[in-house]
């Protein structure tokens, strides 16, 4: 036998191993005796018939389990139990982002919540609002920057009178929107972007006496960890579809047709 017959003989065997097992219970034998018979055939040079075992081995694979794939998806029950496999990965896949995501958003306001919780129990007993709020250039939080929350002040018509906080230079203010709210309900919770890039957590809070106190903090890290969780959901996605794949394709690897069984 040539060498070269010698190296593909054991890779078709165990190739065979990958056809759908009814395939090989059905046509093993005749596989092997087609095999012996084209070994024994003189006429053909082993490179050459190596060669041929190879390609028809590859196109024949292919070919069964194409085949096995198509028969498998047109079972209705089998092909319904896979969507809603796959339809239940989604759900779990989207929970597993969306919860997590929701408490870090939420959690992102509690020091903001301290912070204009004491702040207008200060102003409403008369402490002086640059007390209250600390305005002094070294004192300027950079909101682009800096993760630190931070106080600023308004009187009722949404000017600031008093603020902790810039950006390129310049003291910041939430629309009008944002005030007309908090006057009707004492309180607003947002995602304030002032400039693109910029995103702020942000509770703002209307004083009784008149006036606002707002506190905000850079979302940077909180949506870096956002992004994490978004990545490592999708993966997890990817991979119960994988399985469910696979699951599907086993099965109708494994199982006979249900016209061989009744047969």
């Amino acid at each position: 036998m040539s060498t070269a017959l010698r190296l593909v003989l054991p890779v078709y065997r165990a190739a065979a191993w990958l056809y759908p097992p009814r395939f090989r219970r059905r046509y093993a034998g005749q596989m092997h005796l087609t095999l012996r018979d084209a070994m024994a055939d003189q006429s053909l040079p082993p490179a050459s018939l190596a060669s041929t075992l190879l390609r028809d081995l590859a196109q024949s694979l292919w070919k069964e389990n194409l085949d096995m794939l198509k028969e498998t998806a047109s079972r209705p029950l089998l092909l319904f139990n896979a969507l809603m496999l796959a339809a239940l990965a989604t759900v779990l896949a989207l929970a597993f982002y969306a919860i997590p995501q929701q408490v870090l958003r939420q959690d992102a306001n509690d020091p903001q919540l301290e912070l204009v919780g004491n702040a207008a129990l200060r102003l409403q007993a008369g402490i002086p609002v640059a007390q209250v709020i600390s305005s002094s250039p070294e004192a300027q939080v950079n909101v682009a920057e800096s993760l630190s929350p931070f106080l600023i002040a308004f009187d009722e018509q949404g000017h600031v009178t008093a603020s902790a906080a810039q950006l390129n230079g310049s003291t910041i203010a939430p629309p009008p929107g944002v005030f007309d709210y908090a006057r009707t309900h004492s309180e607003e919770r947002l995602t304030w972007q002032p400039q693109p890039g910029v995103r702020l957590a942000t509770v703002i809070h209307h004083l009784p006496s008149g006036g606002f106190v707002l506190s905000a903090r850079n979302m940077r890290e909180i949506e870096a960890r956002e992004a994490q969780m978004g990545q490592m959901a999708r993966l997890l996605w990817l991979a119960m579809l994988a399985i469910v794949a696979l699951g599907t394709f086993l099965f109708g690897w494994l199982r006979p047709s249900p016209a061989r069984v009744h047969a």
